[in-house]
């Protein structure tokens, strides 16, 4: 009634138009804003699933590493001619005679 008083008869039409355009503009910044909130959730989610799974193949990389070091460090004695058993095969550091220091007696 209010605004049939202030805007008259002749502009209250074109008001109501306005303002339904005004309203169903709000709905759909609305939505829009909400669909990016999800996203970016979603998005949030899958950075920290990311995060955990670099640190697992970053622990598995290093447990392989520590795997190979033992491998690796009997093939460079190998390739430099390092210690050998009896039968001339490449043997351990054990199995040579021990370590002896003379200033130690």
């Amino acid at each position: 009634m209010i605004a049939l008083l202030v805007f008259g008869p002749e502009r209250l039409p074109e008001m109501a138009r306005n303002a339904a355009r005004l309203v169903a503009r709000f709905r759909t910044e609305a939505s829009r804003s909400l669909d990016e909130l999800k996203r970016a959730a979603e998005l949030e989610g899958l950075d920290e699933e990311l995060k955990a799974i670099r640190n697992e193949l970053r622990g598995a990389g290093e447990d392989v590493r520590k795997g190979l070091q033992h491998p690796m460090d009997e093939l460079k004695q190998v390739a430099s001619g390092g210690p050998r058993d009896a039968a001339g095969e490449p043997g351990s550091v054990a199995d040579g005679p021990a370590p002896v220091d003379p200033e130690a007696t």
